[in-house]
């Protein structure tokens, strides 16, 4: 059997493998004893060990959720055993390597296949367990109801917010080769590597939740506000952000670019707005240069957004170049200080950072690096190398 799946059901090698799986349950006899052999670790993790956590919590913030609820509820059905195996991809087990050749087959096919997700509700639990709900959790499966009601979901998907999430996904897809899914995109504004603030400001960047440019051009005796003071044209976030001649964004990314150079001998070219709001997608082979793009991307944005804010809605001064150098080097240098800090495993528990994580992705620019020890996590005096 080879498919060609929808786009409209996913784009990715976990959802290529759980339509596998669900279509082979049901194809085959109920009473059968019934054999998966997978290279997807995830694909078995989440029908077996992972099922009861994530059934009890409602399923919340799992991935592919839908197809997942519906390949269990083919598995309930079933009256005979199924028996998952794990085997290793491209390590030259029969099985797998035919079921890789029916998989190219599939992308061959001129026309998607038809492939039902259906879950039958009788089979499984409905809502999450009282007892496994946080206040967090419990928010979280409320908006997720709301947003299966086609009101609520209309106010959010505004064609501002569509538009901007379209820039990010082919931001992504020019970064990773492949173009995510739109719940990618939206978990990764709340990657571990993004800080709290930051966060929020990814969040309304691709909402188009700030009120800048067009946003006053209606609003009597506003007007004003639409235009950038700087440079006399109208606002825009890629404006601000990447393109005004304010003393800020320039210098910024020009101090990103060197930082980067120090990690890669490559020049960081200036992001779009796509690419800043996509930052935390990157697939960067080497998980301490992929950490270190996520938090340089994000935190030199978002400092260009404070120092504009700073100059037009409090009307300070602008920033002076030297002042703009080091406001960035000491971002820099508190979230390298946090890392050190939650590398302490006494203090943290199975919350703390890998020490190794940290360490690949700081290498290569601290300050006096050669002078430092293999292990400088606990060292009072890491700097950010450049400045």
């Amino acid at each position: 059997m080879s498919i060609r799946i929808p786009r409209v059901i996913g784009k990715s090698n976990n959802v290529g493998e759980l339509v596998a799986i669900k279509e082979a349950i049901e194809n085959c006899p109920l009473d059968e004893v019934l054999e998966i052999k997978s290279d997807s670790q995830v694909s078995i993790n989440g029908l077996t060990k992972n099922l009861k956590k994530w059934e009890d919590e409602g399923f919340l913030g799992v991935e592919n959720r839908k197809l997942f609820r519906a390949t269990v509820s083919a598995l309930r059905k079933r009256k005979a055993r199924t028996i998952f195996t794990w085997v290793k991809g491209h390590a030259g087990d029969a099985g797998n390597e035919a079921a890789d050749i029916l998989a190219k087959e599939g992308t061959r096919k001129p026309i998607p296949s038809l492939v039902e997700i259906r879950e039958n509700t009788a089979l499984l639990l409905p809502g999450a367990k009282l007892q496994s709900m946080t206040q967090s959790k419990a928010y979280k499966m409320i908006r997720q109801a709301k947003m299966k009601k086609g009101r609520y979901r209309d106010k959010l998907n505004r064609r501002a917010t569509a538009r901007n999430m379209e820039l990010a996904k082919e931001a992504a897809a020019d970064d990773n080769g492949e173009l995510p899914e739109t719940s990618r995109v939206w978990k990764s504004t709340r990657h571990n590597d993004i800080s709290r603030s930051v966060r929020f400001f990814l969040w309304m960047l691709i909402h188009d939740g700030y009120k800048v440019g067009k946003h006053w051009a209606k609003i009597e005796g506003h007007e004003f506000k639409a235009t950038c003071t700087h440079c006399g044209i109208t606002e825009t976030m890629e404006h601000i952000l990447t393109k005004c001649d304010a003393p800020g964004q320039e210098k910024i990314w020009e101090l990103a670019s060197e930082l980067w150079k120090l990690k890669t001998d490559e020049d960081l070219p200036r992001p779009t707005t796509g690419q800043i709001m996509a930052c935390a997608t990157t697939k960067k082979k080497d998980t301490g240069t992929a950490r270190l793009f996520r938090i340089l991307i994000s935190e030199s944005a978002y400092l260009v957004w404070r120092l504009r804010n700073e100059r037009v809605i409090q009307e300070k001064p602008p920033a002076s170049l030297d002042e703009i150098h080091n406001r960035w080097l000491r971002t820099m240098n508190i979230r390298l200080k946090l890392d050190c800090a939650l590398t302490n495993a006494v203090k943290y528990g199975t919350r703390a950072l890998k020490k190794s994580l940290v360490l690949k992705t700081w290498v290569k620019v601290l300050k006096n690096e050669v002078n430092l020890p293999k292990d400088w996590t606990r060292e009072a005096e890491v700097l950010v190398g450049i400045g």
